[in-house]
């Protein structure tokens, strides 16, 4: 089950074992206070229980796993990372119909309902923003949108964070989320200014790539610049002559989406445009360790 469809289903029903699997803390949080805001409506305190299990035994969870609810139909269990021994247990194990566990990341669990808390797509992100305004009667213009998740880095966290923000502005100003309001609330991060850089390349706009540069200054070093350009670089050039997107994701360590994305511009500009750019950047590397070019001017020889 994907995350975004874990809410409408708990409207429904309520299972007896999920396993919330993946690496987005913010989303494996959230999963776990939909869980509680479903099954727990009284006395929390009582019925809602959360237990670093990597070292649980299962004499240890069986008269957790009996005690009744007290004033609320279910009692909410929450285990993180469950040894196999717990795993295999629950597997096997008879659950009554108030008995609710929810297990984090747990390995060899086959009777449970997975949630998927992977980091979401763009897809799924825009679709969580929406339905979030949605609730508050507030729509967002696109490219208000496509500000608000990129100067968040995709980053749930800082979306959930800077969403809340706006949203507290928007219901007092205006019910129609703009590009103004949006810039003039959330902070630009260090990784979507980066962004923006090879953004203004791909696009070949050289007035935003000076621009950009003179922000990303205010933070970094001409040289920290420069080496993450390397790493742009290379990463474009290996998509550019790679047309194995699997072996490409364990070289690059990078998501199948930032290779889809990184074709599309590569259709865009030509397989040649990416392989220069990297094969420049190779030499201007070397004139810098040489002391032949200093790495500001080396950083506007490769685009001029």
């Amino acid at each position: 089950m994907k995350f975004l469809d874990l809410n409408k289903e708990l409207k429904n029903n309520i299972a007896n074992l999920y396993n919330l699997m993946g690496n987005d803390f913010f989303l494996t949080k959230n999963a776990i206070e939909q869980l509680k805001s479903a099954a727990i409506l009284n006395l929390e305190e009582f019925n809602f229980v959360k237990l670093d299990a990597d070292k649980l035994k299962v004499s240890e969870l069986n008269p957790i796993l009996e005690t009744m609810p007290l004033g609320n139909d279910y009692r909410l269990i929450v285990l993180f990372n469950p040894s196999n021994e717990v795993a295999k247990y629950l597997n096997k194990y008879n659950f009554e119909p108030y008995q609710v566990v929810a297990t984090v990341n747990a390995q060899n669990l086959s009777n449970a309902i997975i949630v998927e808390c992977d980091q979401l797509d763009r897809e799924s992100i825009t679709k969580y923003i929406l339905n979030m305004l949605s609730k508050f009667k507030l729509s967002i213009k696109q490219d208000a949108l496509d500000y608000l998740i990129d100067s968040c880095s995709q980053n749930m966290s800082k979306i959930y964070n800077e969403l809340n923000k706006i949203i507290s502005y928007a219901l007092i100003e205006q019910e129609i989320i703009d590009i103004n309001i949006v810039s003039n609330l959330v902070p630009s991060s260090s990784e979507y200014v980066i962004y923006m850089l090879t953004n203004s390349i791909d696009n070949k706009n050289l007035a935003n790539y000076q621009q950009t540069l003179s922000e990303l200054n205010k933070s970094f070093s001409v040289n920290e610049i420069f080496a993450y350009m390397g790493k742009y670089f290379r990463r474009m050039f290996y998509i550019a002559v790679s047309k194995n997107d699997e072996e490409l994701q364990k070289i690059l360590n990078i998501k199948p989406y930032a290779i889809k994305m990184s074709r599309q511009n590569i259709k865009n500009n030509g397989v040649n445009y990416y392989v220069n750019l990297y094969l420049k950047y190779v030499e201007l590397d070397k004139l810098i360790k040489s002391g032949e070019i200093s790495a500001k001017n080396a950083l506007y020889e490769l685009v001029f």
